[in-house]
């Protein structure tokens, strides 16, 4: 128990819960490229995911935790970082960290108004219509959703963001399990690019197709 709420400990919950949201955002990526089968399979789609609500609410409510643990595990690891550095470094800001490292609470932040504005018009619109027309509903000129273009740059920043974000979470939770980038685990280094890098591409292709008419 003393092990969980250390700072290893933290640095582990932060790792595991970082790992379980890039798997959650991997499953809401399949169901958002969907979109390019068309309006009825899209339809479909969420229409089933309606029909097994129930256990959709324990997920949602089971992602809700894993997003806290690691938000406020990482707030209090920022912190406790800063309390131990008595004096500023004199090194620049490229020798001392990596410009992910560096950006990591902007990016978490932007992140966060993100899942903000994301639940409260899409989420919350699908949890309220009476219609079963979900494609529509995502793709309207409206602020919030995925036809409208400012919120479209908005959306395309925040995953560029969220990119940032997961590429310097990969190579911090690789390192708080022990593996090193010139290790024989190396490796890991460059297959995380599939989730730090191929999955926000694919999120802001599916915006800018929807932009430019490729989906509508």
């Amino acid at each position: 128990m003393n092990l969980l709420f250390s700072s290893v400990g933290k640095k582990l919950q932060v790792a595991i819960s970082g790992i379980l949201l890039v798997v959650f955002l991997l499953f809401h990526l399949f169901n958002n490229l969907v979109l390019f089968a068309g309006e009825e399979s899209f339809n479909n789609m969420v229409g089933f995911l309606e029909s097994i609500k129930p256990i959709i609410r324990i997920m949602e409510f089971g992602l809700l935790s894993i997003l806290l643990m690691h938000t406020v595990n990482a707030i209090r690891l920022t912190f406790a970082n800063k309390a131990l550095r008595h004096t500023p470094y004199n090194q620049t800001s490229s020798d001392s960290s990596s410009l992910n490292s560096r950006t990591m609470a902007i990016s978490g932040t932007i992140i966060l108004i993100f899942l903000f504005i994301h639940l409260g018009f899409v989420w919350l619109t699908y949890q309220t219509t009476e219609s079963h027309n979900y494609y529509q509903i995502l793709l309207q000129n409206k602020i919030g959703f995925l036809g409208h273009f400012p919120t479209s740059i908005f959306y395309i920043i925040s995953i560029m963001a969220i990119g940032m974000h997961l590429r310097h979470g990969f190579q911090s939770a690789l390192k708080t399990f022990g593996v090193l980038s010139k290790s024989k685990w190396g490796l890991l280094y460059n297959i995380a690019i599939l989730f730090w890098g191929v999955i926000p591409v694919l999120f802001i292709l599916i915006i800018i197709s929807i932009q430019i008419g490729w989906i509508s």
